[in-house]
């Protein structure tokens, strides 16, 4: 991680705030889950409840705080996180705070009078959970971040992407990958005080411009609709563009909505197609895939979020936090190797490849390293990669796209 790269990240924002309302699942309000020996959601909902094998192996008992609980993809990394903490026999209290940082705050407390013997959670901002978190910290129970962080030296570790970083590894992939890199290059992004997805922007128009290309920024905001209009001006003010990036799936999506209202969605291999990639698959661009009209996206490896927590509260809870990853120090995940620090100076950090029902392995292919141990607010931060989902690997890659339906609905 280079010292000089754009923090813009930073600032704490909804995960899936752009989400269209199609993309969500209708699930109750509030979320009061006892995971692990239960294994179930208590709410009225159209998805199927886990049902994970039980284990008579006693345990630690953890509380889970994610930012929200209302749409696929917090569910299918709280349902990785569930099968995981079955399989090392471990019981997780999970509650949604519904993006509310007062609600967040509550529950940890609430969390905390239970006895859970430590806290996960993805801070609903980077401020207001600085006080619970650290009254946590100071009862004697650690916490650990996912998918954000806070702005306390507090928290053990934290574990998520680097924005500004996804930006760049879409660029190198879809390079990798071009025939030809060569004229003008649309990104739509959403509004300038979005810092997710301005860090997004950056990273990829820093690497794509060394290739000569001349790019065009385009607010999008936050929807399907805004990213289609966005796209479908910019095309009859400037013209069609050689490449099209969306910094997340509703722009992506819009961006493909344009390009079939002005009669230009060619597929990828005949003539006149425009390569679209972007930043976030989901349920609906998988197809756009295989039909060849979506090219390259990069994902989040969230399916790891959970998990990941629960085994570095485990090495907190067994050996100190000392025994983290330090800082600078380069992490592996190779389940052949010991668990910790490697005799070439690396650290060794794993999920074990379990299978879940309907035959789902979320965790086989640890695409989430190689990677480092940063430094955020203070504290150790494992700076997650994201994985590329191609046109060859779209039907079978475990990202959270791929286990929606069986795991949800068990098709």
């Amino acid at each position: 991680m280079e010292d000089s790269e754009p923090r813009l990240f930073y600032k704490r924002m909804s995960r899936r705030a752009a989400l269209s309302s199609g993309a969500k699942v209708a699930i109750g309000a509030a979320l009061g889950v006892a995971v692990g020996s239960l294994g179930t959601y208590f709410a009225a909902t159209s998805i199927t409840s886990p049902r994970p094998t039980p284990t008579v192996k006693k345990g630690y008992f953890w509380g889970d705080s994610p930012y929200v609980m209302t749409d696929e993809w917090y569910i299918a990394l709280n349902r990785a996180l569930v099968y995981y903490a079955q399989y090392v026999g471990d019981t997780v209290l999970t509650l949604d705070p519904r993006a509310s940082q007062e609600s967040q705050n509550k529950d940890v407390r609430y969390m905390l009078a239970q006895g859970v013997n430590g806290i996960m959670m993805c801070p609903c901002t980077e401020d207001g959970a600085v006080a619970v978190i650290e009254e946590a910290v100071n009862k004697g129970v650690p916490v650990v971040t996912y998918d954000g962080s806070a702005n306390t030296k507090k928290i053990s570790i934290s574990i998520l992407v680097d924005n500004y970083k996804i930006g760049q590894q879409l660029a190198e992939e879809y390079i990798k990958r071009a025939e030809k890199i060569e004229g003008v290059v649309f990104v739509i992004r959403d509004v300038a005080e979005n810092p997710v997805q301005m860090a997004r922007a950056r990273g990829f128009i820093e690497v794509i411009k060394k290739e000569g290309v001349d790019v065009l920024e385009f607010n999008g905001y936050h929807s399907v609709e805004t990213g289609k209009k966005a796209t479908t001006e910019a095309i009859l003010s400037h013209g069609k563009p050689n490449l099209i990036m969306s910094t997340d799936l509703n722009k992506t999506l819009g961006a493909v909505e344009a390009l079939k209202s002005l009669n230009m969605a060619a597929p990828r291999g005949k003539e006149g197609h425009i390569p679209v990639i972007g930043i976030d698959s989901s349920p609906s661009i998988m197809p756009l895939i295989g039909e060849g009209l979506v090219d390259l996206v990069m994902d989040q490896p969230n399916l790891f979020y959970g998990a990941l927590a629960l085994k570095c509260l485990r090495i907190i809870k067994e050996q100190g936090e000392g025994a983290l990853p330090e800082i600078g120090q380069r992490i592996i995940s190779d389940p052949s190797k010991k668990l910790g620090p490697q005799s070439d100076g690396s650290y060794n950090l794993f999920v074990e490849d379990i299978e879940t029902p309907k035959g789902v392995r979320p965790f086989k292919d640890p695409y989430w390293a190689p990677t480092i141990c940063a430094e955020l607010h203070g504290h150790r931060w494992i700076v997650c990669r994201a994985v590329a989902v191609t046109p060859e690997n779209y039907k079978t890659i475990p990202v959270w796209s791929t286990v929606v339906n069986p795991w949800f609905y068990g098709e």
